[in-house]
């Protein structure tokens, strides 16, 4: 067989193989943030405690969230597996989240975009961890207005893989001095304007800038609360003011990210006209 065929059966299948993976992490990550839900934050928190409570989290078999019923290893393939079971679960016949499908999918297809733009295996799969952890926090944030504190450590960590695999990037005077003044700027709001933000957004904000970086820090900051101003808005009830509304901004800050590392790596792997940067014939 010609070599440029196997080329393109071998590039087919590395794509193939990323984009199931994506959905497959895509799918743990959600099922974690639920049962984060469930066991820190909901009517099960007081059954486990300590180890013990995180071992029931990542160890029990998935079941349907409403009666229990174990889900078949069938059914739980990414993004199929939905579809498999119409949606429902078969004992209960409850409907179930179409939240599954969803990241499934564009979990893959950013694990196809990475790819593609970078052409770094190591960096797209580190970058996907990292975004699996932004999930969680969106996911948090927005069922009970908080940030899980157990889950920065991890973010932090694959941010900083994340930009040495993928740009380069270590960790520096210029991201400290962004965590320092993002940090200062949300500690004053905190303090002065009681309400006007959570704790979790003191301590998450100034993170996600420093792992942004310098300059990306202004297009993460901008692009979240554009978002957080822009949804509230569409979303909310006839007639409401914005004013005193509570907005889970652990959602917009991770939006915010997830948007800024795509426009670095096309920053980054692109030049302004377009073109790939690497490969260039001179």
């Amino acid at each position: 067989m010609d070599e440029s065929i196997w080329l393109s059966l071998w590039t087919l299948s590395t794509y193939g193989i990323l984009f199931f993976f994506g959905g497959a992490l895509a799918s743990f990550y959600t099922t974690l943030a639920e049962r984060i839900l469930t066991f820190c934050y909901g009517k099960k928190r007081k059954e486990t405690k300590g180890f013990q409570r995180w071992k029931t989290i990542f160890t029990k078999p998935s079941h349907c969230p409403s009666c229990g019923h174990l889900v078949s290893k069938t059914n739980l393939t990414p993004i199929f597996g939905w579809f498999l079971t119409k949606g429902k679960c078969k004992s209960c016949e409850i409907e179930l989240p179409k939240l599954y499908p969803l990241t499934e999918f564009l979990f893959g297809l950013i694990a196809i975009f990475v790819y593609f733009v970078s052409e770094d295996i190591v960096g797209t799969i580190l970058l996907l961890f990292l975004f699996g952890h932004l999930l969680i926090s969106m996911m948090t944030d927005v069922a009970k207005y908080s940030l899980d504190y157990e889950n920065l450590p991890f973010i932090i960590c694959f941010g900083i893989l994340s930009n040495y695999f993928l740009f380069g990037e270590n960790l520096n005077l210029e991201s400290l001095w962004v965590f320092l003044g993002f940090l200062s700027f949300y500690l004053i709001i905190y303090l002065l304007f009681r309400g006007g933000t959570g704790l979790g957004d003191v301590l998450f904000s100034p993170i996600f800038a420093a792992i942004a970086g310098n300059p990306f820090w202004i297009l993460y900051f901008n692009s979240a609360y554009l978002l957080a101003v822009g949804f509230s808005f569409l979303l909310r009830k006839k007639g409401d003011s914005l004013k005193g509304k509570k907005i889970p901004m652990g959602l917009y800050f991770s939006l915010g990210l997830f948007l800024t590392y795509f426009a670095k790596l096309l920053v980054h792997y692109y030049n302004w006209e377009g073109f790939p940067i690497y490969g260039t014939i001179e």
